[in-house]
């Protein structure tokens, strides 16, 4: 089994089990070593589930990775057109309400920040070939234009989208 990055580079829930971890650690087990080995059990079945290259076997309640491979890739085939969630649950084969709970569940993220994402990395791919303002990057990328693109950025990265891609 090899471990890999997620689409997202970032495991909120993942994090938060290990933070739960350390400070239980830190504090001396004051839950006890139950709870301790609970958590652990958590943290390493969420590493190997989300993050590993064995194939999936399909666990009830998430998306298998061909689908989420069909949805990115409606994605980056529709970066720059407004993407609806209705679209993402036909490709799923799910009412949206469902498609965006297994979603969720799977990634780690609501569709719409996942598409977000997509959208913030292809403008930084934009932004580093250097070859189009940033109005167009915006445009281009499927954001409504550059103020929009800008706060984005500042909002996930924390700084500009010049500084991000530098």
């Amino acid at each position: 089994m090899r471990l890999h990055e997620r689409w997202l580079g970032f495991d909120q829930s993942l994090f938060d089990v290990a933070r739960t971890l350390m400070l239980e650690s830190a504090r001396g087990y004051p839950d006890g070593a139950l709870f301790w080995n609970a958590i652990a059990n958590d943290f390493i079945a969420g590493l190997i589930t989300r993050h590993s290259s064995e194939p999936d076997s399909q666990v009830r309640g998430r998306l298998g990775r061909a689908v989420l491979k069909r949805i990115r890739n409606y994605i980056l085939d529709h970066i720059d057109e407004h993407i609806d969630v209705i679209a993402l649950a036909d490709i799923a084969g799910r009412s949206p309400f469902h498609f965006s709970r297994v979603f969720a569940r799977s990634v780690g993220v609501t569709p719409h920040r996942y598409v977000v994402h997509i959208r913030l990395q292809r403008a930084v791919e934009l932004v580093r070939e250097g070859r189009c303002g940033l109005a167009e990057i915006a445009a281009c990328s499927g954001f409504a234009d550059q103020s929009h693109l800008s706060r984005w950025v500042r909002r996930v990265h924390g700084v500009s989208l010049t500084q991000l891609a530098a």
